[in-house]
């Protein structure tokens, strides 16, 4: 039970809807009562994305025509709902959009806009009610009604990433797909729509990163996890120029995370698993390798752990064992076997061991380092014909 003393607040995930539907309704209850279903009807049920809306006085019912929500326990994930008792006034909210109501009033405010509705924020039987479709205003989304089964679906945005809160930063609305991006000032930019639409169940624990590639172009990467325990990885990258999307990938990996380069010689590099394409800071494409086909594992995909020159340092997500391609000789070396490793030496499953340190001055070899099964250190280097 919510006591509503000076303030009461419940902070969920984030909510957006319009209107719910104009199909006629079942019955009308008289004014100060609740009636949830009528004679053989169905009770009125509210799903916000994919989840079942719940309280201890029942998820929905209607009140002179209207659906109706209880705020008992109401919990809408990434809205923030509160509740005055001084002043009788509930305002909720999520990132972008806010409305209010004051109790007895079927007007409200949302956004700075004067609304009316058809039904008051009320209170009956020491429950506060308040019109579905304020709620679905006051957070900016859509609602799809199912008049047949008394279903009302709610899509609204779910948003992850440090530009929630930090500035010069990105985030997302995993619901949707779009980028937003908070300049240094603090302002909010819409930056486009992306691919990345996303389980609302995951989006809470997905990660934004973003690489200045130039003056006016990021490389933003999103890593998603899903299943359990987070075991399918996607990973999304965006290729951002002055404020706009331009280009994307998507690479899916099964319990493996990447550790793709962001940046060669300037250029971004953006890999979905299979090709990698080199984006030139204006978002032209410099070059593309299909390196699965390389590699002489087509369905297999791949993570790009270094580039110098026609050599790709690739990494397969299957089994983590780390393989040089020559793109123009065409030729693919797992470097275990190259340089004499033996087998019961690897670090284990998704991860060999080597890892690529870098390039020598005159940049004839390519420098590594193996750790292996029992944390001992060697140093391997692989020459480069010239």
């Amino acid at each position: 039970m919510i006591t509503f003393k000076k303030l009461m607040q419940i902070i969920g995930i984030s909510i957006l809807v319009t209107s719910v539907a104009h199909s006629p309704a079942p019955a009308v209850a008289a004014s100060g009562t609740t009636q949830s279903a009528t004679a053989g009807a169905p009770a009125i049920q509210v799903y916000l994305n994919k989840e079942q809306i719940t309280s201890t006085a029942g998820g929905a019912t209607l009140i002179n025509n209207t659906v109706m929500l209880s705020l008992d326990k109401l919990y809408v994930r990434g809205a923030t709902i509160t509740y005055d008792e001084h002043s009788r006034m509930l305002t909720i909210q999520n990132l972008l959009t806010q409305g209010s109501m004051k109790i007895g009033s079927t007007h409200a405010s949302v956004n700075g806009k004067q609304i009316t509705y058809s039904a008051a924020f009320q209170q009956v039987n020491k429950q506060l009610y308040i019109p579905l479709r304020f709620v679905n205003d006051a957070i900016g989304g859509s609602l799809e009604w199912d008049a047949v089964h008394r279903e009302a679906y709610i899509s609204y945005p779910e948003f992850a990433g440090e530009g929630l809160t930090n500035k010069n930063a990105y985030f997302l609305n995993g619901v949707d797909g779009t980028l937003y991006k908070r300049d240094i000032t603090g302002k909010v930019h819409t930056v486009g729509a992306s691919t990345a639409k996303l389980d609302p169940y995951y989006i809470a624990g997905t990660r934004i990163t973003a690489e200045k590639i130039s003056d006016d172009a990021d490389l933003v990467t999103i890593q998603y996890s899903s299943g359990e325990p987070s075991i399918n990885l996607t990973v999304y990258n965006l290729f951002v120029r002055k404020g706009v999307v331009l280009r994307q990938s998507k690479a899916n990996y099964w319990q493996f995370s990447p550790e793709d380069i962001k940046i060669y010689e300037g250029n971004a590099v953006m890999n979905d698993g299979h090709s990698v394409r080199l984006i030139a800071p204006d978002g032209s494409v410099k070059q593309i390798w299909n390196h699965s086909k390389l590699a002489g594992t087509p369905e297999a995909t791949y993570t790009i752990e270094g580039i110098s020159g026609n050599i790709l340092i690739v990494r397969s997500s299957q089994d983590g064992i780390l393989t040089l391609i020559d793109t123009v000789a065409k030729q693919a070396v797992v470097l275990y076997e190259e340089f004499g490793i033996d087998p019961t030496e690897l670090a284990g499953f998704t991860y060999d061991g080597i890892q690529f340190t870098g390039v020598s001055a005159d940049r004839s070899e390519l420098q590594f380092m193996f750790t292996n099964n029992k944390k001992a250190s060697s140093v391997f280097t692989y020459r480069l014909e010239t």
